[in-house]
């Protein structure tokens, strides 16, 4: 039976349930089993993805502590911060973001939505956002000893009340299985910071999802990822009592697609991409879901063989795709 116990509070923001549905002339081109799409790009439109899922909790959170400052943390072209920067500003918080890069001559994507909605931004090397944590606490420290109230938020808001996000999309796949008749034989999507596939391994198990779980690094590797998301998925039925077990060997994940590494896109990610968005008219962005989909093709005759149904959750990231203009196929024009 579904887990029915009572979730956290959370605040009314995403457009959910998303709709799941086929992409059948994707499916017939490639071959083997029928790919669904869950489409998390629909949860909003400036807060579209999947982070708002868990900052809807995450952040009620924060409300109920009394914060009046968001602190978090990413790439330049974060997806999580442009989200986190939104949902701030729609509750009337103030907002600090930890983002690892050079200030670009012209702001584009996330970034740029992170300057129109007045985000703080303070901006580090590599070497020093190695030490992303503490530079997040320096500033809630620092704005402590002035008398305001931060709340910082893990990086992808991968902690123990951002994985109800995903537990919660769980519950909405499970439903729709139940409602038409379709059983997913696995469910695939990408792996930054690991909170998305902490809450699928917990939602699989809280509502009887026996699928296969397939979350493709888009960084680091198998091996990582194992250890970060066992122990957030420990930390949640911990901080929750959810009664579960996430053994970090039963992690379902796919090694092998980080390519040149993160926020690197390769040609072969690329083509990917483009097949989708002309065979389907859906888009993606190259860090997370673009990856994660040319997984999903790559494996149509591995991993994937002998399946019939398969579903794709596609993570959102559009505004992310203008900072790759210069690697992507130039305008077709008329002639």
């Amino acid at each position: 039976m579904p887990w029915d116990g009572l979730l956290p509070e959370r605040l009314d923001l995403a457009r959910l349930d998303t709709p799941i549905v086929p992409l059948r002339r994707l499916s017939a081109q490639l071959g083997g089993p029928t790919v669904w799409v869950k489409r998390d790009d629909q949860t909003g439109a400036a807060e579209s993805g999947n982070k708002i899922r868990k900052l809807q909790f995450t952040v009620a959170e924060a409300l109920r502590d009394g914060a009046d400052t968001l602190i978090t943390c990413g790439g330049l072209q974060s997806n999580h911060a442009r989200t986190t920067v939104v949902v701030a500003r729609r509750m009337g918080l103030d907002v600090e973001l930890v983002l690892r890069g050079e200030a670009p001559e012209r702001l584009e994507g996330n970034l740029l939505l992170d300057a129109v909605l007045g985000a703080k931004v303070h901006l580090y090397d590599a070497e020093a956002y190695a030490h992303k944590d503490a530079l997040m606490q320096q500033r809630a420290e620092a704005l402590r000893s002035s008398g305001r109230h931060p709340f910082v938020v893990a990086e992808g808001c991968s902690m123990p009340s951002g994985s109800w996000g995903y537990i919660e999309a769980m519950r909405e796949v499970t439903q729709w299985q139940r409602d038409h008749g379709v059983r997913f034989d696995a469910i695939l999507s990408g792996v930054g910071s690991g909170g998305t596939a902490a809450g699928i391994e917990l939602g699989a198990r809280l509502h009887g999802f026996d699928g296969q779980r397939i979350g493709v690094p888009v960084c680091d590797d198998e091996a990582y990822f194992r250890e970060k998301i066992g122990r957030l998925c420990a930390q949640t039925v911990r901080a929750y009592d959810l009664g579960v077990e996430v053994p970090p060997e039963e992690v379902g994940l796919l090694d092998g697609y980080v390519g040149g590494g993160y926020g690197v896109s390769r040609e072969a990610e690329r083509e990917s991409l483009v097949l989708l968005a002309r065979t389907e008219g859906i888009v993606l962005e190259p860090v997370y879901s673009g990856k994660a989909f040319h997984a999903l093709v790559g494996e149509m005759s591995g991993r994937l063989r002998g399946m019939e149904n398969v579903l794709f959750v596609h993570t959102g990231g559009v505004f992310g795709l203008a900072a790759y203009a210069d690697q992507l196929p130039p305008l077709q024009r008329a002639t």
